[in-house]
């Protein structure tokens, strides 16, 4: 798992620099505020909602594929419970980073729409 989020994040942390970079080139000089803003702003914004969405997905997942209870209470199990929780807490988690990877399948895709003039100044 520690693999898994470690790539996601130099991925998407390498993403972040060049959208508000991207975004700066392209907005006039007098809304460059405005556009790095509003950029942070909706990054924020889906920060939120995807832990939101994403949590909800690892919490009804493990709930189908658990012993019972939340996830908060697998330390408390003992024997085939606890390793059935740990189990389904994990075939969840992947779960979730299955999804997480169909979103990014999608940012990417719409990334290539763009149009030209605005992927021209990116080199």
């Amino acid at each position: 798992m520690r693999g898994a989020m470690l790539l996601m994040g130099l991925g998407f942390g390498q993403l972040v620099g060049q959208l508000i970079q991207l975004v700066q080139d392209t907005a006039p000089a007098h809304q460059l505020g405005v556009a790095t803003t509003g950029v942070r702003f909706f990054q924020t914004l889906g920060s939120a909602l995807g832990a939101a969405v994403f949590g909800t997905v690892l919490s009804r997942v493990y709930a189908s594929r658990g012993p019972g209870g939340p996830t908060g209470g697998i330390s408390e199990l003992t024997g085939s419970a606890h390793q059935q929780a740990l189990h389904a807490f994990t075939s969840s988690t992947n779960v979730v980073f299955c999804c997480a990877t169909g979103v990014m399948i999608v940012a990417v895709f719409l990334a290539t729409r763009l149009p030209a003039t605005v992927r021209a100044q990116e080199t």
